[in-house]
């Protein structure tokens, strides 16, 4: 719908009424006017007719056309006279004035008309004709005079032409009169409504101005008077309201910044509870993770040593708490850290072949007990823009989450596609489905739709929760997919790496989902390399469980005198040592040996920078508390390697 202003509302309101009126009177008067200019011709044009009828009696009666034409003249002088005509009884021409004589002669007229008619009338002439009738009286006084006068034959007739010219002239010079005064009218009218509606107007724009200010903030604004009583109220009661407002926003500053004060001292407060949590934190990190993976490899020495199948079933039972307590202590960590704000990505050029099939190794196993299909399709050379190790995090969770919740005999797709300048990672599976309502909330913590009785094989609830954390610290896009009883789909969108060379290992190959069951670790040579005892001890338990064996160290600097010759077909370090760090013996080893031994990183430390040195060196990397059974398999695959 067309919105009109005030202005212009106003105007026509003042001028459809005056125009209207104008017209009207306009039209009226002009016909009336045209009307009488018209008569008056006419009248004119009649008298004239009948002065030459009466004046050319005698000369036609006599014949005297001398006297006749000077009648004609007479009558061809009067204004607007255009031609004269005198006819005899027998409508012969007698004389005439004006025009070409075979004109006149030629002019058709009314025959044996016994009075005066118009005889024809257009725009521009008027032709009136006037028969010539003998006024003598008769001197026998027997005749009937009545009847004589009635019976008389006409004399002859006079005819003549009226030029309507300048009565048109009259016309349009009357018209053109009339429109100058009409448009005067209007224009006046126009210039008076305009003055009277600015009168509203310009104080209706000044408050509407000044509302606008008002409501951006510069409460100091204010309205002048009008001279229309109701909107010089009208701008009294914008002005009080911008003044109450002001006021309004004066006490409202204080308390915001009586409040900022307080935020301010609550937000220094919580940095430094922030800065404690984090200092715990990265104690906790390590001095937790010591004895849980202490614990879990004592755990699988008992399995080597116990003969009944009830020693077992509990030795079972203490392993599935054990990893129940691990996982637990991983996750909560890992929120607490995410929560903290302590994490910060490293982002880098991410191989996605070489993360793809890492992952596919790491849970083979897992996918050959629940007799899962575990397929994995990725794009080769491509690279993405990432952290590796909290992309590689990501991808974990998903692949246990879809692992977890398969059942037996099911499908996991690990795969990805390119969307336009970006890569999308997907994790399906055709398990059990998650609702659209609870959709959102799978990504809070401890939450497990299919596990109220928080059955600790199904998971603590927080991988999904930390996958959220990471996708948004990165700025991943993290997308759900899924309905009940036909399976999920969780993809993260991750930008395409253009031209960087590739800083990642090479490609481990994807390995056999059959586990190596009959392989045998005897008499394997296996450096242990801990500072703390408890872990050394669990360590060389386990590993001569295997029938290996295991020699030990506490630093670098006992590995450099008490093996400095000695050759090793495996080395099981922990990452931080009390004179360097697992990577430090690494390179020293390549150096100084001629058969490179397996190489196993282990560590309490989950910091990003930690796992991407070990990353970047091609290095296994596990976090304490490692467990027995992975611990084996990685053992199982970095030897077929080397074979």
């Amino acid at each position: 719908m067309i919105q009109h202003g005030i202005e212009r509302q106003t105007l026509a309101i003042a001028m459809i009424p005056i125009l209207i009126l104008a017209l009207l009177l306009e039209g009226y008067f002009t016909y009336i006017r045209f009307a009488d200019l018209d008569r008056g011709l006419f009248e004119r044009a009649k008298l004239i007719v009948r002065q030459l009828a009466s004046a050319s009696e005698y000369p036609v009666f006599s014949g005297n056309q001398g006297l006749l034409q000077q009648q004609v003249e007479i009558a061809f002088s009067q204004p607007d006279v255009n031609a004269v005509i005198v006819l005899d009884a027998n409508h012969a021409y007698l004389a005439g004035a004006g025009g070409s004589r075979d004109k006149r002669e030629q002019a058709s007229f009314p025959r044996d008309s016994k009075e005066f008619v118009t005889f024809r009338e257009d725009h521009n002439t008027l032709w009136l004709y006037q028969p010539i009738i003998a006024t003598q009286i008769e001197l026998d006084e027997l005749s009937d005079r009545s009847d004589q006068a009635g019976g008389s034959k006409p004399l002859g007739s006079a005819i003549i032409e009226i030029s309507k010219e300048r009565l048109n002239n009259q016309k349009l010079e009357m018209l053109a009169l009339n429109l100058v005064l009409t448009l005067l009218v209007l224009v006046t009218t126009l210039l008076i409504a305009m003055r009277v509606s600015r009168r509203i107007i310009l104080p209706v724009m000044a408050m509407s101005h000044a509302i606008r200010r008002i409501g951006e903030g510069h409460l100091d604004t204010r309205v002048g008077g009008a001279k229309v009583k109701e909107l010089d109220s009208l701008a009294h009661g914008i002005n009080d309201m911008a003044e109450q407002l002001l006021q309004d926003r004066n006490t409202l500053q204080l308390r915001i910044n009586e409040a900022t004060q307080e935020l301010r001292s609550k937000k220094e407060e919580a940095e430094r509870a922030n800065f404690d949590k984090t200092r715990f934190l990265a104690a906790a990190s390590h001095d937790l993770r010591q004895p849980m993976h202490a614990l879990g490899l004592f755990v699988g020495e008992l399995h080597s040593r116990l003969d009944t199948p009830e020693q077992r079933k509990i030795a079972n039972k203490v392993e599935e708490s054990v990893e129940a307590l691990s996982s637990l202590l991983d996750s909560l960590l890992d929120i607490s850290k995410l929560d903290a704000g302590v994490v910060f990505p490293q982002i880098s050029d991410v191989s996605i072949e070489i993360l793809l099939k890492r992952l596919a190794h790491d849970f083979a196993p897992v996918a050959q007990r629940k007799n899962i299909t575990l397929r994995v399709r990725c794009m080769e050379e491509a690279k993405v823009l990432s952290d590796p190790v909290l992309l590689e995090r990501i991808l974990l969770n998903l692949l246990g989450n879809a692992l977890r919740y398969t059942p037996q005999n099911g499908t996991v797709l690990l795969a990805c596609r390119k969307r336009g300048d970006n890569i999308r990672i997907e994790v399906r599976d055709n398990g059990i489905g998650i609702p659209e309502s609870e959709q959102q909330n799978v990504f809070r913590e401890f939450v497990q739709l299919a596990n109220s009785a928080r059955d600790r094989s199904k998971g603590l609830g927080l991988g999904l929760a930390i996958v959220d954390r990471l996708a948004k610290l990165l700025h991943h896009s993290l997308t759900l997919f899924s309905a009940p009883n036909r399976g999920s789909s969780f993809a993260i969108t991750v930008p395409i790496a253009f031209d960087v060379k590739d800083l990642l290992a090479d490609p481990a190959p994807i390995p056999d989902v059959r586990t190596h069951r009959h392989d045998r670790l005897e008499n394997l040579r296996v450096l242990v390399v801990d500072d703390d005892m408890l872990v050394r001890t669990s360590s060389v338990g386990i590993l001569e469980s295997w029938g290996c064996n295991v020699s030990t160290a506490e630093r670098l600097q006992e590995v450099e005198e008490r093996y400095a010759k000695a050759q090793f077909d495996l080395v099981i370090c922990d990452y931080r040592l009390p004179d360097g760090n697992g990577l430090v013996l690494a390179d020293r080893m390549k150096e100084k040996s001629e058969i490179q031994p397996a190489f196993i990183l282990i560590s309490g430390d989950t910091a990003p920078e930690v796992l991407q040195a070990v990353n970047l060196r091609g290095h296994h990397l596990l976090h304490k508390p490692v467990r027995p059974a992975k611990l084996r398999s990685l053992i199982l695959f970095l030897l077929k390697q080397r074979d």
